[in-house]
């Protein structure tokens, strides 16, 4: 698909895609990539309540089932989105700074504020603990809600890997050798993610991409990108991660492709982008993404031909995606009630086959009319008849040759 300033979907894409766009303004809202009109948007909530400090800083699925959505804001509220009833499951104040990170662990929603906070919601009384300063992401791994990871800027929050239920860290990564001025390496940990349980990959605005072992002794980074081309220099916005891959969002030349496994180069390039990707988000399938951007386009590219796919323009500008599949509810429920049928065992007579007796119990019975009936039975009389004469004939002529035979040897 040619790139252009209009909204555009390629003919080949056509997946079952719901996307939830969380913009500058505080906007929420949903577009549903397989209807008549893929590029309708649709508010999931009223915008008269909205001000300055409505800022989407952060959105995270509430459950595996994608049926709910975590809203963070700057003015440092959480609000929690049922996408079933699409409506506002509850809300509440966080803390006193912007929302930076949020999650579930143990039913019990985890949210991250920029001055290092952390608050679990928990009933009678939340529990609070601190991370450190200048807290840029929190994230919890999908595969163990017990485990956090958080990353920011300066040296105190390089990547810590948290125990949610003792408060406590696991793993606190090591920065880079220094320099040949034997000064420290800059660090700002913009995003971070989970590739699995044990392994880290953090991104960063001073061009670099690390990948972080928590299962070893090395706190240092196993596999690392670094932008070193004059030309081409890189800053990081954004990250997400699927199986061996991972996809960066960058400040000024769109997105970039890499393989943990060697990641010297990065393997693919997204284009057509003009201005900061501010999040980007992979499908379940691990086919597709999707990104926002400055320059006000929500995108959704193929993940491996790099192809762009979907370009739709918002009213405001996006700062966070989410992505997931369109799933029948009514055919759900039918599945489900199917599964818990009773089933009736018949049991047969012995020698009897089911199917040939269904089958003959279905045939047509023929019948004769009275005129045939009766030219039928006639005709079976005569043949009855002249084949009864035949045989009397026969024993006659046998008769009449032995007594001939007798007279001529009386004779003799």
């Amino acid at each position: 698909m040619k790139f252009s300033s209009l909204n555009a979907k390629c003919p080949t894409y056509n997946e079952k895609h719901i996307v939830y766009v969380g913009a500058h303004t505080g906007t929420f809202k949903r577009m549903n990539l397989y209807d008549e009109d893929p590029y309708k948007q649709t508010n999931l909530q009223p915008i008269e309540t909205l001000n300055k400090t409505s800022k989407i800083t952060c959105m995270e699925f509430g459950n595996k089932d994608h049926t709910e959505v975590l809203v963070g804001r700057a003015n440092h509220f959480v609000k929690v989105f049922n996408c079933s009833e699409e409506d506002n499951a509850s809300s509440f104040e966080a803390g006193n700074d912007e929302v930076v990170g949020l999650g579930r662990s143990n039913g019990c929603i985890v949210a991250g504020l920029a001055n290092g906070m952390v608050r679990v919601i928990k009933y009678p009384s939340p529990i609070e603990f601190s991370v450190g300063e200048n807290l840029a992401r929190l994230r919890l791994c999908p595969e163990d809600e017990s485990r956090m990871v958080t990353g920011g800027k300066k040296l105190k929050q390089i990547i810590k890997l948290w125990d949610l239920e003792t408060q406590t860290v696991l793993f606190h990564a090591k920065n880079v050798p220094k320099d040949m001025l034997e000064l420290e390496q800059q660090v700002w940990e913009n995003d971070v993610v989970f590739v699995n349980r044990n392994i880290i990959a953090a991104c960063s605005r001073y061009g670099y991409v690390r990948l972080y072992d928590t299962r070893g002794p090395q706190k240092r980074p196993v596999q690392d990108f670094t932008s070193s081309d004059p030309d081409d220099q890189l800053s990081f916005s954004c990250l997400a991660s699927y199986g061996d891959y991972l996809y960066a969002g960058t400040t000024t030349f769109g997105a970039r492709g890499f393989d943990i496994r060697k990641m010297k180069n990065h393997i693919h390039v997204y284009k057509g982008f003009t201005g900061t990707v501010t999040s980007i988000r992979v499908d379940p399938t691990g086919n597709h993404l999707v990104s926002g951007c400055l320059d006000r386009y929500v995108r959704i590219h193929h993940a491996h031909r790099t192809a762009l796919e979907y370009r739709c323009y918002m009213k405001s500008k996006p700062t966070q995606v989410l992505l997931t599949e369109y799933k029948d509810a009514q055919k759900e429920k039918h599945d489900y009630d199917t599964e818990d049928d009773d089933v009736q065992i018949v049991v047969e007579a012995e020698g009897s086959d089911a199917e040939y007796d269904e089958l003959f119990s279905k045939m047509q019975t023929v019948k004769e009319n009275t005129a045939q009936a009766k030219r039928r039975k006639a005709s079976h009389e005569e043949s009855v008849t002249g084949s009864s004469f035949t045989k009397k004939a026969q024993r006659k002529q046998e008769n009449d040759g032995k007594r001939k035979m007798a007279k001529a040897n009386n004779k003799v």
